[in-house]
């Protein structure tokens, strides 16, 4: 039945489509909690939402990819080659393979901005907490805000992969992410990319280090620890991913080892991709509870979801205690 696909391959591709099927529906029951429970509609929540969105469809594009790995009559997976197009019923050009994964491409480039997104949102939260709270009198303004470098980024990536398309027909491919934006569009992405996660270290680590230092809810630490496990998966899906890509032309001139190796390094960001609703349910008491409730679980009244506000933080232990000292002060 699958005789014309590599044995190494094969494994690759049932991964890829359950894991895609997974992570698709996983990321859709988040979509679900959002617009049922009125608590999770803060800005953190809204990006959390976005960036499970852009999950989705990063995700979708593999069912694109399936169908051409399990639709093939011979073995040409992920590699270039000049052919009569008729001998092989699925492949497409590099410029049709664009534009069938022109929607999962925007959820593949505004997914670390997104990311950092959310980083600098928990950051602004805590080092600035009542400028936060003002912000959030005009979420729309905050949000539309936050938003500016992942829309602008997409754009600029979907404006590469459209402008070095190869409308060529003779050369065909088994559609996939990295051929959708082949040569310069992907160097933009992959170093572009590696800047943002960059950035988000450094903007996450900051935020870690105000947290030890400040006070805040139980459940503005449970969001920013389900947000840290997330980044955490996908910080190294990308760079196995990215380490792999550059060296896999290194350790072996073989085409086909190379391109074997970028395929099973991909799987750590799919994985991560899949892995939102796993968790922020495992994590997340809030989510947990309306995920539950989804599937007719009853839930606690008494956890951390019913606790203070997920944006809410306080100051300092210390300056609490000079705040004290003064006001006693004042009395005497």
């Amino acid at each position: 039945m699958f005789s014309h696909i590599h044995p190494l391959i094969l494994p690759l591709g049932f991964f890829f489509f359950i894991n895609s099927f997974i992570g698709v529906v996983g990321n859709a029951i988040m979509l679900i909690c959002f617009f049922k429970n009125k608590r999770l509609r803060s800005p953190c929540h809204i990006l959390i939402s976005l960036t499970c969105i852009s999950d989705l469809l990063h995700l979708c594009a593999q069912f694109v990819y399936c169908v051409h790995l399990f639709g093939n009559s011979t073995f040409q997976i992920l590699t270039v080659f000049q052919s009569n197009p008729n001998s092989f019923p699925v492949t497409s050009s590099q410029a049709q393979c664009f534009y069938m994964l022109i929607i999962p491409l925007y959820g593949v480039g505004a997914s670390g901005p997104l990311i950092l997104a959310m980083g600098i949102d928990r950051l602004i939260a805590v080092k600035l907490p009542t400028k936060y709270r003002l912000f959030q009198q005009e979420p729309k303004h905050y949000i539309f805000g936050q938003l500016v470098f992942p829309i602008v980024y997409t754009l600029v990536l979907l404006y590469y992969g459209f402008h070095y398309r190869i409308v060529d027909d003779k050369l065909q491919i088994a559609c996939a992410v990295p051929l959708a934006l082949m040569g310069t569009p992907f160097q933009f992405f992959t170093y572009s990319s590696a800047l943002i996660y960059f950035l988000v270290v450094i903007v996450y680590g900051i935020v870690y280090y105000l947290l030890k230092s400040n006070q805040a809810s139980a459940r503005f630490k449970s969001v920013f620890r389900s947000i840290m496990v997330t980044v955490g998966f996908v910080l190294f899906g990308w760079v196995t991913t990215t380490l792999t890509n550059t060296l896999s032309y290194e350790i072996t001139d073989v085409a086909f080892t190379a391109q074997l190796m970028q395929m099973y390094a991909g799987i750590t960001v799919n994985f991560a991709a899949a892995s939102n609703v796993f968790i922020f349910y495992a994590i997340n008491s809030e989510y947990r509870e309306v995920i539950k409730a989804l599937f007719g679980c009853k839930s606690k009244a008494n956890t951390p979801a019913f606790e203070a506000s997920s944006t809410m933080v306080t100051v300092s232990s210390t300056s609490q205690i000079q705040k004290r000292k003064l006001t006693m002060a004042s009395i005497n």
